[in-house]
């Protein structure tokens, strides 16, 4: 019985799945402008919480070497 369970751990650690942000599907603009169009559409679409999200995301990764050698920058965000 042990072991069915380790196999069960093994094949649990190796399996590998889709990422949950995983495009549903792919769109071919026929040009800038309405692919600008649609991603501004999508932008106005998004709840103030969302775009604080996606900011702190962005902040997070442009500065991670900046953040990762002092931590206590990423605590508290100013507005000046």
């Amino acid at each position: 019985m042990s072991e069915d369970k380790n196999s069960q751990n093994e094949k649990d650690e190796n399996r590998v799945e889709e990422p949950a942000t995983a495009f549903n599907s792919i769109h071919v603009y026929n040009s800038f402008d309405e692919m600008e169009q649609d991603h501004l559409k999508w932008l106005a679409s998004l709840s103030p919480e969302e775009h604080l999200q996606h900011a702190t995301s962005l902040i997070k990764r442009v500065f991670a070497k900046q953040l990762e050698k002092y931590p206590e920058l990423g605590k508290h965000i100013t507005f000046d």
